[in-house]
């Protein structure tokens, strides 16, 4: 992805990869309540997938659209797509999605392994704190898609561009890139959810983090 993909200036482009990671974590850090899920099927994330769309990312956002018109033909799509999260990041096993680095990345699928820890001490270093009702390990998926919602609007201020970018690459390559794919393989895979939503959100997640690890490369020596 070239950089005017995004927008040429920085500021406004880590803005809104701010705000897009924000979202991705919102969507992963727990069920969806009936009134955020009503705004989807309303047309209030339109908006959203136009973005992801200009992005060149058209065929995973029409995969959300297609999911929010299902959601307007079933009244209890509430309940069912909360069951959907349920069934996919909730139930523990080796053949199930969790969305922890941790149970992919460490050997027999365990929790509160290093990745765990190394994220804990991340988040001390960068003097940020988890939301004290987020019971999870410090590796969760929305944890680490959070802490670079608030990196990439920090960033958006910073002198040194090329540095940050490269650090917020460095961070992908690190937390995400390792294991996000196979994760996504796995939530795919499961052919039991009565939506589609969180399959399609997450093809959606992967396509973006190759597309924006792509564009904080381009700022990399002789670019």
């Amino acid at each position: 992805m070239k950089r005017a993909s995004f927008d040429p200036d920085w500021g406004a482009a880590c803005q809104m990869r701010s705000q897009l990671y924000g979202w991705f974590a919102t969507v992963f850090a727990r069920e969806m309540e009936p009134a955020a899920l009503a705004l989807c099927r309303d047309g209030g994330a339109d908006h959203v997938l136009a973005v992801f769309t200009a992005l060149g990312l058209g065929r995973q956002a029409d995969a959300m659209a297609a999911v929010f018109k299902a959601w307007g033909e079933h009244a209890d799509a509430p309940l069912e797509n909360a069951a959907d999260f349920a069934t996919l990041f909730l139930l523990e096993g080796r053949a199930a999605p969790i969305p922890y680095a941790s149970h992919y990345l460490e050997g027999r699928g365990q929790l509160y392994g290093e990745p765990a820890r190394a994220m804990r001490a991340f988040l001390v270093s960068s003097q940020l704190q988890l939301d004290a009702q987020f019971k999870e390990p410090e590796d969760h998926l929305a944890v680490i898609l959070e802490v670079l919602a608030r990196w990439s609007r920090e960033c958006g201020r910073t002198d040194d561009v090329a540095a940050c970018a490269a650090d917020q690459a460095a961070y992908l390559d690190a937390s995400l890139m390792p294991w996000v794919a196979h994760w996504h393989g796995l939530v795919d895979a499961v052919d039991t959810l009565t939506f589609r939503f969180y399959p399609a959100v997450a093809a959606l997640l992967v396509a973006f983090l190759h597309l924006d690890r792509d564009y904080l490369r381009s700022f990399g020596v002789g670019d």
